[in-house]
């Protein structure tokens, strides 16, 4: 059995990292104010849940890959694989979330009316107010992580030049989509809750 925390600090109930609530500080200061208040909500409760989501799975696949020579696997392969997968799919969710939000605000417009913001439209944005001037690659590691993320879609098999669970790997997949949620959250630090382990650096 593997457990985020050691054998002394394991709880009778459940185990987390920070709740949800705790990152609403920082959420605030992320979603531009002049958004539409529903859609500041929803997008609050979305990105909140998502964020403590990326935590666990950050957790369990950092202890599979850190584990010492002879310990037992932490996850069976697959899983380790399928969590990599889940990762960037939900760090893309939250990219493209304040990518979109930064986006709409920069173009005087709220939400409210439900406008469909595309990629080539909010990661100019994205990066222009969390990597202005490009020291942390921002850019690149969110075309990486959309890479990964376009690998659900399974209706044009013939044109893959390998096996999609080659791309699934911890250098290829988690490792940029984890640097790209640390970028984000070097905006405003000081509301990022003190125990969360996004602001790690992958080895």
């Amino acid at each position: 059995m593997y457990y985020i925390v050691g054998p002394d600090e394991r709880p009778n109930g459940y185990v987390h990292l920070s709740e949800s609530r705790q990152w609403v500080p920082w959420l605030v200061r992320n979603i531009p104010t002049a958004l539409d208040p529903d859609v500041r909500r929803r997008l609050n409760s979305n990105l909140k849940h998502l964020l403590v989501g990326l935590e666990l799975k950050s957790a369990l696949i950092s202890g599979h890959r850190r584990r010492e020579p002879g310990q037992r696997n932490v996850l069976f392969e697959p899983y380790f694989q399928n969590l990599i997968s889940e990762f960037c799919v939900a760090a893309f969710s939250v990219i493209e979330g304040l990518g979109a939000a930064h986006w709409l605000d920069a173009q005087g417009a709220d939400g409210g009316t439900g406008p469909q913001v595309y990629r080539r439209q909010w990661k100019p944005t994205l990066c222009l107010v969390y990597d202005p001037d490009g020291v942390h690659g921002l850019g690149d590691t969110v075309d990486q992580i959309f890479e990964v993320r376009d690998r659900l879609h399974q209706d044009r098999l013939g044109a893959r030049g390998e096996i999609d669970w080659h791309a699934m790997s911890y250098e290829r997949a988690f490792r940029p989509a984890a640097c790209a949620i640390r970028t984000l959250l070097l905006r405003h630090p000081d509301l990022v809750p003190e125990d969360t382990n996004l602001t790690n650096e992958p080895d």
